[in-house]
């Protein structure tokens, strides 16, 4: 907003809640194994936005707002659009030249996030905010700002209609909280254990209650009426005991919580929320020393600039690293981004969001966008460069967004399919067709390459070892291998193995589809039969669910294939295959993990489906295990 109410006053010690939610949601981003819990930070975001603009806008006495709808309106586009606009610009300029692959899925990300409505997008595109493939879109965080946005345009009305028809605000506090309640309640009644959370992760409806936790804690607790006046020791010594608590628990989730837990989804990010609810409480106190710590200039510093940092972390992380360091983090270049995160934070706060929020968009505009050609010649030189980069940039994002560059993209992934079923016998596909024929024109260099590198690897299978086919295949009478798309990948491969092989694989399969497919196939159940599992590329599941499927084969031999992906998940997968196998006599656990890790020549641009060299690779480590 553009001018100050007495309604409003600067507390220091936010600007130190918001450092920190920032740097946790940054951790969590970087992947960070300390910081699995650092998505909270956004909550945390949530409940000061409530708190802050209810806090604003609430009035002294009455039921009329402090400040009309106009005026708070155009005082949030000040705020956010402008800095929110040049990054989706530049993120998509800069992909439209370096980063051609993600066009084909950055240009509705781009227009929906201008429209302030990128979380809906997700849903309806079904992009989870957890598992996607490659680079993930750089614009992604911008849905948290979405839901944000959709906020301050209905809040002001909502609150407006509830002063009047409440009248007293204590009332109107419960009203709020008990919304607060429903959406929780909707968050946890729509969540599906060991299923994609992203519905209920990116939906208004589901994380309202954030927000108007923030809302309800504006008038429980009033900005305007917080004094030091008048209060016992034993009253400062409990409100200093409460936020230690209180910011305890906040750094113990960020350490310990994660994103697979059902609790978390289920009450547990509504208890985190009044957790936060009642820190913020306690640092707005003008007698918390926390508050005093929370202070200090550097958290300040970062705190002032936490929307810069949120804004242009994501773009900076995803644009600049490579796809196989996703999840497995090179820390000279963490090093190096964060740097470029801080010093584009900056030029942002000092050159286009407190310009446009203190002097409005006409001013701006005249002042730094507006080029006389006859005044071109006194212009600073940095005036002239930042006047020919911002004419670049918008050249090459309107030559992105007309759809001329990234279509080959698109046209490469439709052929591909989606499914394949093998049941001992040969099962044509345009997908095999095509491996087939790649095989056969790779060149005999390339393969000679293949065969030392891989037999010089004491951790990987030795390539000789496809020779020995007829002696696995007396091993078992039957074999069956279930997977995801990464069966897919080597499906011929390995029915060139076994040609009695039954192989039943799907994109996108999770644990908790494959529990519902276990009984087609219980003929496998049985003593002489090998089972491969192939699962857990495209997401985290639970123990019940894993157990399940691992019941439905209890009396065969079951290989696990653990997973390299890079992405969060991959160290909960990995170790929860790990102690299943340790569990019971008749689990193998086959390391493809330990394998690929140092090996991203094995996997396609998106860091996780296969290249020809993957997929001998892991059909001879397989084998090998199976044969031993």
């Amino acid at each position: 907003m553009s001018g100050k109410t007495v309604n409003h006053r600067y507390i220091p010690g936010i600007d130190g809640i918001r450092a920190l939610a920032v740097l946790a949601v940054i951790a969590y981003h970087f992947n960070f194994k300390w910081a699995s819990g650092g998505f909270l930070g956004v909550d945390i975001f949530f409940v000061l936005s409530g708190y802050l603009i209810t806090s604003t806008i609430l009035p002294l006495k009455g039921n009329r707002l402090k400040v009309g709808l106009g005026e708070f309106w155009i005082g949030r586009f000040r705020r956010l659009l402008p800095a929110a606009y040049v990054m989706i610009i530049t993120s998509f300029a800069w992909a439209t030249l370096f980063h051609k692959e993600l066009l084909h899925t950055l240009r509705g990300d781009a227009i929906s996030s201008i429209f302030y409505s990128s979380n809906w997008w997700f849903i309806f595109h079904k992009l989870s905010y957890f598992d996607s493939f490659g680079s993930p879109s750089p614009i992604k965080n911008l849905w948290s700002l979405a839901i944000e946005e959709q906020f301050y345009l209905i809040w002001p009305i909502l609150l407006m209609l509830g002063l009047y028809l409440v009248k007293k605000q204590s009332k109107l506090a419960i009203f709020i909280f008990s919304g607060a309640l429903c959406s929780a309640v909707l968050m946890g009644i729509l969540y599906e254990p060991g299923a994609d959370p992203s519905r209920i992760y990116y939906g208004t409806d589901t994380r309202s209650f954030e927000l108007l936790i923030g809302c309800w804690l504006a008038l429980v607790w009033p900005m305007k009426r917080l004094s030091s006046q008048k209060l016992s020791t034993d009253h400062v010594n409990k409100l200093n005991a409460i936020s230690l608590v209180t910011f305890s628990i906040f750094i113990l989730s960020i350490i310990f919580v994660n994103e697979y837990q059902t609790f978390l989804y289920r009450g547990g990010m509504f208890l985190f929320c009044l957790n936060a609810a009642i820190l913020i409480a306690c640092v707005c106190h003008p007698i918390s020393i926390l508050g005093k710590l929370l202070s200090l200039k550097p958290l300040r510093w970062i705190g002032s600039r936490s929307y810069g940092i949120y804004l242009w972390h994501y773009p900076i992380m995803v644009l600049g690293t490579p796809v196989h360091e996703i999840g497995n983090p090179a820390y000279w270049r963490v090093a190096l981004q964060l740097v470029l995160i801080l010093i584009i934070a900056e030029i942002s706060y000092r050159f286009i969001e407190m310009p446009i929020r203190k002097e409005g968009f006409r001013s701006y505009y005249r002042q730094y966008l507006v080029v006389n050609k006859d005044k071109w010649g006194s212009f600073s030189f940095t005036r002239k460069i930042s006047t020919v980069l911002v004419s670049l940039f918008l050249l090459v994002f309107f030559t992105g967004m007309t759809g001329v560059i990234g279509k080959e993209q698109t046209e490469s992934k439709e052929s591909k399919p989606t499914e394949i079923k093998i049941n001992g016998e040969e099962q044509p596909s345009k997908h095999n067709d095509e491996k087939e024929t790649s095989e056969s024109n790779s060149s005999n260099v390339e393969h000679e390459k293949t065969e030392t590198s891989l037999q010089a690897d004491k951790e990987e299978p030795k390539q000789g070892e496809n020779d020995a086919t007829a002696n696995s295949n007396e091993s078992y009478n039957g074999i069956l291998a279930i997977g995801d798309s990464l069966m897919i990948d080597i499906a011929t491969s390995l029915h060139n193995i076994y040609p009695n092989i039954t192989i039943d694989a799907k994109i996108g399969r999770q644990v908790s589809q494959a529990v519902q497919l276990a009984p087609n196939y219980a003929s496998f159940n049985e003593p002489n039969k090998a089972v491969i599992i192939q699962l857990g590329t495209n997401g985290f599941f639970t123990n019940d669910q894993i157990d399940s499927l691992l019941n439905a084969f209890s009396n065969a031999d079951i290989y696990l294939v653990n997973t390299r992906v890079p992405r969060s998940w991959e160290s909960n997968v990995n170790s929860t295959l790990q102690q299943k196998a340790q569990e019971h006599d008749n689990i193998t656990l086959i390391d493809w993990h330990s394998v690929a890790i140092n090996h991203p020549e094995y996997f396609a641009p998106d860091g996780v489906h296969l290249e020809q060299k993957g997929v001998k690779t892991l059909t001879n480590l397989i084998q090998q295990t199976i044969n031993i």
